[in-house]
């Protein structure tokens, strides 16, 4: 996926335990393509539906779009129910910016932003859906970006979203969590 979508990333040397790895950038159209990829592996299929007792929600999985601002990344998640025929659930994540780095955190709000009659049953499972979403697109790509010395994948060591794009800074696992294949 990553070796197609961006060239030029990939790594053939391994990276000693501790030490960055390549900073994976994506444009917003590379930001849109693969989280519709990373939204069909977190919910296992294209689209879904969601049973708690008597709601139930139909989730687009491959449909998962994201918008990017300055610090902020936006999950877009259409969904659908008896109530709402078609929708949109936006959740957006604060993370870091070129003149805030902020690591790995990311902060949303408790409520995503939606129609009521979605939001109100389903607001912690799509925020955990779209964290889900993020955090696998980051730590897929970063573990393709390259290898550490026993040829583990990489891990996402910050995120930091601009108008412009969504970098993914990598690291290898330091000493004392290697992975010895």
């Amino acid at each position: 996926m990553l070796k197609k979508r961006c060239p030029g990333v990939l790594r053939p040397e391994p990276v000693p335990p501790g030490q960055p790895g390549p900073e994976i950038t994506l444009d917003p159209k590379q930001t849109i393509a693969l989280f519709a990829v990373a939204a069909r592996s977190a919910a296992g299929a294209d689209v879904v539906l969601w049973d708690d007792g008597e709601n139930r929600l139909l989730v687009h999985a491959a449909a998962v779009r994201a918008a990017l601002d300055d610090g902020v990344i936006v999950v877009r998640i259409p969904v659908q129910c008896d109530q709402v025929k078609k929708a949109e659930v936006q959740v957006a994540f604060a993370v870091g910016s070129e003149k805030r780095p902020a690591g790995l955190i990311a902060a949303t709000e408790t409520r995503p932003r939606g129609p009521a009659e979605v939001v109100d049953v389903w607001h912690e499972s799509l925020v955990a859906f779209a964290w889900q979403t993020v955090l696998r697109l980051s730590t897929t790509l970063s573990a393709e970006s390259g290898t550490d010395a026993d040829g583990a994948g990489l891990v996402p060591l910050s995120l930091t979203a601009s108008r412009k794009s969504l970098a993914i800074r990598t690291l290898a696992r330091h000493e004392f969590d290697r992975i010895k294949r």
